[in-house]
């Protein structure tokens, strides 16, 4: 938990020491009689005792005092109505900057709560007193809105558990809360992109030709999309002024913090360079994206991408999705996660995430699925479904998918410049998906003939058909007409 450099005008770079990605196994929820039969107990959300947790809450009090912490207060929720306050006190004095950076300043006069971060990365606990499984932790109060986290100097940690706590509450305030990216155009309305870390929601978001709303946590409520954050916590590995203008812009802000990048023996960011991490990080507050809402609040969507990064190489770049086939991808949220996202990750692992997010999700999946169906029926956007991953052959063999053709593809679905005729259905999976990418069938979207291996593309399909019915059938959905008619 190091500053690396700390220069006027030149982003702040540190390093956040021994994890560098969230740790999901040491986040716990305060088990108490309002919320005992609310969250989903799982290994997600472990339990602690009223009793541990006020021990560990006394304990990092009594730590954070000795130190006088530096502190930040703000807000979360752009939308007014369904707007919670931030207290947030750490040891260590960028932390306050990086909430700066995340969270948001609207300084609205009502709030529906106060929410109080207790942060100490020096902090740890004792897991024989305090009964938890190791000494780092993230232990969240959803009856007191606390936060107490210890023991890990990953930031990350910060802006999740905040969003892991308002994703209980929210529900209740008919608000269905999303881990997603957004922007909006007036002249197409707004875009939505369901997608787990490394899937492509900021970058694919923070295009140029359109506003960006947000690039990571988002409200959907009566009154249309909502921003929950005020900041942007982009991926950085490999980042490129070509590639990604805006966020390299962001990212070499005077307000940015770039976490667990090296420096060259110039002082500059080697962006390609993963020896600490692929999970480099960096943090920058929405107004330095120059395309950003004024309000960071939009209309319901006019179009629903839920990305996806197949690892295997099977799935369509891009499949156009019913309401029951893209509930079935929400309840799903399949993907491959990239390497860096988490502490174990070392090279793209097949994971299924429920809502995109079900690390952050506290409630029955069910709760957020009711909620989504009804916004969905109601409101009637183009659905679509965005593979960003490889083609050609599963990772290792085949490449992945070229951004410049997803965006490409991207315009293409939200200016809706596809047709029927350009649909085929796929033989292995329930989905139809876009064949061409043009008229003039210059490019074949259809993943089987990428692969030379026929054989091996129509075993690998068969497979992941297989574990989405796997996965399926460890999910709990009491609305089985949907499943039986998006299944894949």
């Amino acid at each position: 938990m190091k500053v690396i450099r700390n220069i006027s005008n030149m982003p702040l770079v540190v390093h956040t020491g021994q994890f560098t990605g969230r740790s999901p196994k040491d986040r716990y929820f305060v088990d108490q009689e309002k919320v005992h039969d609310m969250v989903y107990w799982s290994d997600n959300n472990k339990r602690i005792s009223v009793h541990h947790y006020h021990l560990i809450y006394k304990g990092i009090k009594k730590h954070l005092n000795k130190r006088k912490p530096f502190s930040f207060q703000g807000n979360v929720c752009a939308d007014k109505q369904f707007s919670y306050g931030i207290i947030l006190q750490t040891e260590i004095e960028w932390y306050a900057q990086f909430a700066s950076n995340m969270f948001r300043q609207d300084r609205y006069s009502h709030v529906l709560g106060n929410i109080r971060i207790m942060h100490a990365p020096h902090f740890l606990a004792q897991p024989d007193l305090h009964k938890i499984d190791s000494p780092h932790f993230v232990i969240i109060n959803l009856e007191e809105f606390t936060i107490l986290i210890g023991g890990t100097g990953y930031a990350g940690e910060i802006k999740k558990a905040v969003f892991s706590l308002l994703n209980y509450h929210l529900p209740d305030q008919g608000v269905l809360p999303m881990h997603c990216s957004a922007n909006y155009d007036e002249q197409h309305g707004t875009t939505i992109f369901f997608g787990l870390s490394g899937t492509g929601k900021t970058t694919l978001s923070s295009d140029s030709t359109k506003a960006l709303i947000g690039d990571d946590e988002h409200g959907w409520s009566p009154n249309g999309i909502f921003n929950i954050e005020g900041g942007c916590y982009a991926k950085v590995i490999g980042l490129s002024q070509e590639k990604e203008p805006e966020i390299f812009q962001a990212t070499h802000s005077t307000l940015a913090i770039i976490e667990n990048v090296i420096l060259d023996e110039k002082g500059n960011i080697n962006f390609k360079n993963n020896s600490i991490t692929e999970n480099t990080r960096s943090s920058y507050p929405l107004s330095e994206i120059k395309n950003t809402t004024d309000t960071n609040i939009s209309p319901h969507p006019t179009t629903v991408i839920m990305l996806t990064c197949d690892a295997f190489g099977v799935l369509p770049p891009v499949s156009k999705l019913s309401i029951e086939q893209a509930i079935f991808h929400f309840i799903s949220g399949y993907t491959a996660k990239i390497p860096g996202t988490e502490t174990d990750i070392v090279e793209p692992r097949v994971t299924f995430s429920a809502c995109f997010g079900a690390p952050f999700m506290p409630r029955d999946i069910n709760d957020y699925v009711t909620l989504l169906h009804k916004l969905l029926t109601t409101h009637q956007p183009q659905c679509w479904l965005i593979n960003t991953g490889w083609w050609g052959g599963r990772f290792g063999i085949g490449k992945r998918i070229d951004l410049h053709l997803t965006r490409a593809i991207l315009n293409a679905c939200i200016i809706n410049d596809f047709n029927d005729n350009q649909l085929t259905n796929s033989k292995y999976f329930n989905l139809s998906f876009i064949n061409y990418f043009n008229i003039k069938k210059s490019i074949s979207l259809d993943p089987e003939e990428q692969w030379k291996d026929k054989l091996g593309y129509q075993e690998t399909a068969k497979h992941l058909v297989n574990l989405f019915s796997q996965n399926l059938l460890n999910l709990n959905i009491f609305n089985k007409s949907i499943i039986e008619k998006g299944h894949i």
